[in-house]
């Protein structure tokens, strides 16, 4: 059982071997829509947890783009169906 999930990103560098850096979410090569879209399959909430960033304002900044990832996801999928999304969090 899935118990909490970290959102972290990577930057795979092209060199003689592998080297996977970690970034700020909305940095590198992590699909966040898809991410999200598989963490809201679970069976109950499971919190989403940022981690390993260098600063405060990094924090805001990954927090920022999970945000708009997940507003604009909900936002798409309100429009396939003909909801209203009324903004609220």
């Amino acid at each position: 059982m899935i118990k909490s999930c970290h959102a972290k990103d990577i930057i795979l560098r092209d060199n003689l071997t592998t080297h996977l850096d970690e970034t700020r979410p909305g940095t590198g090569g992590l699909d966040y829509r898809a991410f999200l879209r598989e963490l809201d399959t679970l069976d109950r909430n499971v919190p989403l947890m940022l981690e390993h960033l260098p600063k405060e304002e990094e924090y805001a900044l990954a927090a920022a783009h999970i945000r708009s990832v997940a507003r604009a996801s909900c936002q798409s999928a309100c429009d396939r169906c003909g909801s209203v999304h009324d903004g609220e969090e």
